[in-house]
């Protein structure tokens, strides 16, 4: 009984869809260590709320809220990282083509003269053919190497999705933080401005009374000394703004020069916020795009320990053709001119055992390195967490510190300066004052930045912000200038 070739393949065809070598993947389950029920004791100020996906708008600033919208689409740390994610996506459209035939048409001619000695006696020296046919290739995926390797770029084109929604959510934070570093040097340069022309009427004050005899030529000095000290902080402030400014430029994907940031507000003594909602661990571990990221990355290993070990099996194809072959281009047409064949074809390389489970050793071990890295990844997002609460805690109690301390020095240096101009007490006193007032008020200016940093140092390390980007219509694409 003579079996064909369709007969002979079936078993293979059905074969192909029943295993793949390798491990199969799954989420990794953390240790109880390192999936804590709550955030610790409860925090003044903080909630277990849902986390709000446009956090920026806790602070009230229109102005903020333009400045990240405007980031998001033209930003281009976002653009590379959008980028890269359309990159593996067609890796992935690639990889899957894996399951599909390859080939082609295929339209040869040959002309050839043999020599005497290798001519059959008989035939003709001169040999011409052409050929015409559809040339295909198949892979019977028997040990799961096709779908191992679909695995692989599904699970890249996870990560590089997490990749991005990392970027952006980074992107939405820097941008609040440098703003509000930019609004804190503006207050700073305004502080000095006012303290300098205090400085300046002291002066002119002292000047006034060494002409009548009041003071003497050293208080004098004192107090220009005071004043050139006021005034030379003034260019490195100028430094850091435009610094700042230009940072800020940067991140909304424009040229620094020319750059001019929105107006704001004025700045308030101290951050009036509703409760700032922070979820739970849980939920911090799912939002984090990092850890995503990190778990797409372990999952891409995994497979492809799949992939090396299909290695040490056989690889099997059907080769195929069909066409038409003559022995000139106008004979292509005639009857028999057709041409067919189908070949099965295993492929083991016995030989390379050794070099095939080297790189499956070395598989195991870039997996291995991807589980490690996936757990400090979940640690240092707990860590980042509890370190931004913290610093809130802080900075928050510094405020309200520096808001007094700043209360007592102002009006210490005013009752300093009028006790002078009265004739009471020595000039020493007013150069003190003045100068713990100039201190604390530059403090008090810091202090605020920072609550607000602190904040903003709380929502990055929550990892939200990335969400109003699967909002439909919302361009988070960055670069827009450049598209």
């Amino acid at each position: 009984m003579r079996l064909s070739y369709p007969v002979l393949l079936l078993p293979l065809l059905l074969m192909a869809g029943c295993a793949s070598v390798g491990p199969d993947y799954s989420t990794p389950v953390l240790p109880a260590a390192q999936r804590p029920a709550s955030f610790g004791a409860p925090v003044a100020g903080l909630g277990t709320g849902e986390v709000e996906a446009q956090w920026w708008q806790v602070f009230d600033e229109p102005a903020l809220s333009q400045l990240i919208q405007q980031a998001l689409a033209a930003n281009h740390d976002i653009g590379i990282a959008a980028a890269r994610l359309d990159e593996a996506k067609a890796m992935l459209r690639e990889s899957r083509q894996g399951f599909l035939p390859s080939g082609g048409a295929a339209l040869g001619y040959e002309h050839r003269r043999r020599s005497e000695v290798e001519t059959p006696y008989g035939e003709q020296r001169s040999i011409e053919s052409t050929r015409a046919a559809l040339d295909a290739a198949w892979e019977i995926d028997l040990f799961g190497r096709v779908r191992r390797s679909v695995e692989v770029a599904q699970a890249q084109a996870g990560s590089r999705q997490a990749l991005l929604r990392s970027v952006q959510a980074s992107v939405a934070a820097t941008v609040a933080a440098t703003w509000f570093e930019l609004q804190g040097i503006e207050a700073e340069q305004a502080v000095v401005a006012d303290i300098s022309q205090s400085q300046r009427d002291s002066l002119g004050l002292v000047e006034h009374l060494v002409s009548v005899g009041a003071a003497t030529e050293f208080d004098r000095l004192r107090a220009e000394a005071l004043l050139r000290n006021v005034e030379a902080v003034a260019p490195d402030l100028e430094r850091r703004r435009a610094t700042s400014n230009n940072a800020l430029a940067v991140l909304l994907g424009q040229a620094p020069q020319g750059f001019k940031p929105p107006l704001a507000r004025p700045g308030r003594e101290t951050l009036s916020l509703r409760t700032l909602q922070v979820g739970d661990p849980a939920g911090l571990l799912a939002r984090r795009a990092d850890i995503a990221a990190a778990e797409r990355t372990l999952a891409a290993e995994t497979a492809q320990i799949g992939v090396e070990t299909a290695g040490l099996y056989p690889d099997i194809q059907v080769q195929g053709s069909i066409g038409l072959l003559a022995g000139s281009l106008g004979s292509l047409g005639d009857a028999g001119m057709q041409s067919n064949f189908i070949a099965p074809v295993i492929r083991w390389s016995l030989l390379d055992t050794g070099r095939v489970r080297a790189r499956i050793a070395a598989s195991e071990a870039r997996t291995q390195a991807a589980l490690i890295a996936y757990d400090q990844t979940v640690l240092r997002a707990l860590q980042e967490t509890d370190d931004a609460f913290q610093a809130n805690s802080a900075a928050g109690s510094t405020l309200g510190l520096r808001l007094l301390e700043a209360a007592a020095n102002r009006e210490a240096a005013r009752f300093a300066r009028t006790r002078f101009a009265e004739g009471e007490g020595m000039y020493l006193d007013v150069l003190e004052a003045e100068r713990a007032d100039f201190t604390s008020r530059r403090a008090l200016t810091a202090a605020r930045t920072q609550q607000r940093l602190a904040v903003v140092g709380i929502y990055k390390a929550l990892g939200g912000g990335w969400q109003i980007c699967e909002q439909a219509g919302q361009a988070c694409s960055g670069a827009a200038a450049l598209r």
